[in-house]
């Protein structure tokens, strides 16, 4: 293994550290430290990996690999304390690494996925898109990646940010129109568990058909006296989201 494969130091305990730090202490990489704001997520993933916690971050040894799982606003102020001598990647998707402090080894290890501790997940079957300020250092990362998953590719920041994007509206926005049915069936006194076979069906679906082929309801079907109806019985954003939604799906199928 490259030396530089030997030691890894990673800054973040979150959902994402914790993955990554543990699938690949599971391929034989060297855990050497982990450091966090949060020193009780610190020394629960470091014992994990049977690493060493680190608070001081220019402690870190010089040579080892930085793997910095930190949200998006913090990445310039941890890569400041980062000695030079440390080659980093980090695992943001939405930040250029042209708007980064210029540095020998800098490096993206963007795993294009939801993550949550208590979740199981396959690695091997998540997305991760490489990036790097210099070709041998992509090189590196790219097999890095490959320890890990089956699914790796380069992709610029531009392409990135462009999926990132995409990522957004098929997870985080999806899962907050779930929220508000649940929120909205609960406050009938009505029990959302009946909807979770649907939800199911629908994600099935995707996977083999197309989604402007696999569209129903009634935008779809221009039923306004229907979208009246619910319209009726919504109010603040719940409203507004549905309103916009619906208008969407309308358009969206009237120019066809």
């Amino acid at each position: 293994m490259d030396k530089l494969m030997d030691a890894v130091s990673i800054i973040g305990a979150g959902n994402v550290a914790t993955h990554l730090a543990l699938n690949l202490k599971n391929k034989g990489f060297n855990i050497y430290s982990v450091s966090s704001k949060n020193s009780l997520s610190a020394k629960v993933l470091a014992a994990q990996v049977d690493a060493i916690v680190i608070d001081d971050l220019r402690s870190i040894p010089s040579g080892n690999l930085v793997l910095v799982c930190v949200n998006d606003e913090a990445i310039k102020l941890v890569l400041s304390q980062i000695s030079l001598d440390n080659p980093i990647i980090y695992t943001a998707g939405n930040v250029e690494i042209s708007a980064l402090p210029k540095r020998p080894n800098l490096g993206v290890f963007y795993p294009l996925q939801t993550f949550s501790k208590e979740q199981d997940l396959q690695l091997s079957e998540v997305p991760f898109l490489i990036e790097a300020n210099n070709h041998l250092f992509a090189e590196l990362i790219f097999q890095i990646a490959k320890k890990i998953s089956n699914y790796v590719v380069y992709a610029d920041s531009i392409e990135r940010k462009k999926l990132h994007l995409g990522a957004v509206f098929i997870n985080n926005f999806t899962n907050h129109l779930v929220y508000l049915s649940k929120k909205y069936l609960e406050s009938q006194q009505l029990n959302w568990e009946i909807l979770k076979p649907l939800l199911e069906e629908t994600f099935k679906k995707l996977k083999s058909v197309e989604p402007y082929e696999a569209q129903t309801g009634p935008a779809r079907r221009n039923d306004q006296e229907t979208i009246k109806d619910h319209i009726q019985k919504l109010e603040g954003s719940s409203k507004e989201i549905y309103e916009a939604i619906s208008k969407s799906i309308l358009e969206t199928y009237q120019t066809k």
